[in-house]
């Protein structure tokens, strides 16, 4: 399957947002990630989401694939985070952010999310975490056990936690047996003034991981499924994972 990764810079509207990536789409690809609030953290209406997706439709059709549109903050009652998945014929669904950031403050003004969302395309099985999901175990392994192949990743984060963002990507991609595609944002600031300096990548399920570095653009990796049914055979994680839930805990008292 080929995957292509956006780094983008944050853009004030969408549409800036869709001319610069025609302007730098240079081939198909059965997928295409974005990064989280690429676009923006201002949530949208419903209107202007209408807009968006038929927007990402353009996107769809030039690559003649499935467009995953970053994170954006949506207004419908209230606000919540999604991901858009739209199909080069228009159709569309979304996967929600389950738990907004505590450490930023994002909590305070976004919704938690109940909704994951997982697609098939070019026969694989890909399921999507935003942002700081990323982090919770229980969220990447439930995509796995339901068949995810490859969980992609739009997300925000700043240059400082870089080598643990890929870390992170590592070690979900090693435990599920999976890849991970990671598309982050680059060139601009948190509000308490840190960096966002890219940093997109590709984690494989046996451990190795290919970082896109800095620069905007859009990057293009071909995932191999002999990989994956390397991983999967060899190591049987996945096989193992219900069983781990009825070992059960000893807890030991310390004589006072």
């Amino acid at each position: 399957m080929r995957v292509a990764i956006g780094q983008t810079t944050r853009f004030p509207n969408f549409s800036q947002g869709i001319d610069w990536l025609l302007s730098e789409i240079s081939n198909t690809a059965d997928v295409l990630v974005l990064p989280e609030y690429w676009i923006g953290t201002t949530p949208l209406d419903r209107e202007e989401l209408n807009h968006y997706v038929t927007s990402l439709v353009k996107i769809a059709e030039r690559i003649s694939g499935v467009v995953i549109g970053g994170a954006v903050a949506i207004h419908v009652g209230e606000v919540k985070t999604i991901c858009p998945i739209v199909e080069p014929g228009g159709g569309w669904t979304y996967g929600e952010k389950i738990f907004p950031s505590a450490a930023t403050g994002e909590r305070k003004l976004v919704s938690r999310g109940s909704k994951l969302a997982m697609f098939k395309t070019a026969g694989w099985s890909v399921g999507c975490v935003i942002c700081v999901d990323l982090v919770y175990p229980e969220l990447v392994r439930k995509l796995a056990r339901e068949g995810a192949e490859v969980v992609v990743n739009p997300a925000s984060v700043t240059s400082d936690r870089r080598e643990l963002w890929k870390a992170i990507g590592l070690t979900r991609s090693f435990e599920n047996s999976i890849y991970v595609i990671s598309a982050v944002g680059t060139g601009y600031r948190y509000r308490d003034g840190r960096p966002v300096e890219g940093g997109s990548y590709v984690a494989t399920p046996n451990g190795a991981l290919e970082d896109f570095g800095k620069e905007p653009g859009v990057f293009y990796v071909e995932l191999k499924r002999g990989e994956l049914e390397f991983a999967r055979a060899r190591r049987r994680y996945l096989e193992d994972s219900p069983h781990a839930v009825e070992v059960a805990i000893e807890k030991y008292l310390t004589p006072s």
